[in-house]
């Protein structure tokens, strides 16, 4: 490493602050490496210059937020400085939910308000194939207009409207089976799910929330920032950020990869099933990620608790199949969205039941960043546009 840049010299090469290029680092784009004395760090010239010219030449819109909420890496993913697998393994939703957004302990998280009676009228005069996504968003538009409180950005207000909006998005779901406890994970099985199921099964539902609540700076935590940044109520920041997650490249990702093991159950082949995917998506579904490269350990730990949860179903035979062939031709890694489409396959959900487990989680992370951002000078993200027309 002696070729290799100082601190100093990486940052006047990138033309950044010190401040700017270790948030380079945070988010993936640099990595670093130590002396071997351990006190200075050493940055890859070839790796500063790739990224200098990724900057000035591909067009991608660039920014960057500091942040003290989660670090990414290919080495795992660290919130408020714990390791996240490790806590989900460990934590509660609501527990982990509570330490993202530094809660206090006599904060409480709230069971049905009066809210409940509104919602239950508004299912009733929904179709039965309402999409889950519009569910969800009529969940949060009715947290919003029964909390006269929801423009208080006061920390306790803001976190307690985020109990609110999330006890509401599980509720807006339609039942499907009765219920065995209390927690947003045990109801969220019993919206989403046909039949009852064990402790072990309802807590690898609460390891996929866990494991999804944040994930540093994506496109939907992005879209949250901007509308905190403006002051908008916490509600409005949920809905932001739902919005762009409803893309079929983020929040929808785990869909394809539930109908992947269903295909390659059915036709008796994962072969066939994989490469017809591959075929129609030209992408093979659950692998790949924008930012990681080497693992995402989110995957591994999921998989886990869904192979300890169903560890006698045939069906998670086909999983596994499905995953060794992609894992050995495919040059991608296995991402988290592989996981959870095996979770929700393996439990009888709906295909898209993994978006909806997806948002819920996520509305954690976009209040953590709303937190964040509420302390920030206001109305910062004023982009610019370059016009290239006639």
């Amino acid at each position: 490493m002696d070729d290799w840049l100082t601190t100093e010299q990486a940052a006047v090469r990138l033309g950044v602050k010190r401040e700017t290029l270790y948030a380079y680092v945070s988010r993936g784009l640099l990595h670093r490496a130590l002396d071997a004395d351990g006190r200075r760090s050493r940055f890859d010239p070839g790796e500063i210059d790739r990224l200098r010219q990724r900057h000035r030449s591909d067009g991608e819109f660039a920014t960057l937020v500091s942040t003290r909420i989660a670090r990414l890496t290919d080495e795992g993913l660290h919130v408020r400085g714990r390791d996240l697998v490790a806590e989900a393994a460990l934590s509660t939703f609501e527990d982990a939910a509570d330490r993202v957004w530094q809660a206090g302990a006599e904060e409480r998280w709230p069971s049905v308000d009066d809210a409940g009676e509104l919602l239950d009228d508004v299912q009733s005069r929904l179709s039965g194939h309402t999409p889950l996504m519009d569910r969800l968003r009529i969940g949060v538009a009715l947290a919003s207009a029964t909390d006269p409180l929801r423009d208080d950005l006061s920390p306790a207000a803001v976190r307690t409207a985020g109990r609110r909006a999330v006890r509401m998005m599980v509720m807006s779901l339609q039942r499907r089976c009765s219920l065995q406890g209390d927690g947003v994970a045990d109801v969220l099985w019993c919206r989403l799910a046909r039949r009852r199921a064990g402790q072990r099964r309802r807590s690898a539902l609460s390891r996929a929330l866990v494991l999804l609540l944040e994930h540093g700076m994506a496109s939907s935590t992005l879209g949250a920032r901007v509308a905190a940044s403006v002051r908008a109520d916490p509600y409005s920041v949920i809905t932001a950020g739902l919005g762009v997650l409803g893309g079929r490249l983020h929040g929808a990702a785990s869909a394809p990869v539930h109908r992947l093991f269903a295909e390659a159950a059915r036709s008796g082949g994962a072969a066939r099933a994989l490469g017809d995917a591959q075929r129609t998506l030209r992408s093979t579904p659950g692998f790949g990620h924008i930012t990681l490269k080497r693992r995402d350990a989110r995957c591994g730990a999921l998989l886990e608790a869904v192979a300890g949860a169903w560890p006698t179903d045939q069906r998670l035979q086909t999983v596994l199949e499905v995953y060794n062939l992609a894992a050995d031709r495919t040059d991608g890694i296995a991402n988290v969205d592989f996981a959870l489409g095996a979770l929700t396959y393996l439990a009888d959900m709906q295909p898209e039941a993994g978006e909806a487990i997806f948002a819920i989680a996520r509305t954690v992370g976009w209040i953590a960043h709303a937190l964040e951002e509420y302390h920030e000078e206001p109305l910062r993200f004023r982009f610019r546009a370059r016009y290239v027309g006639d």
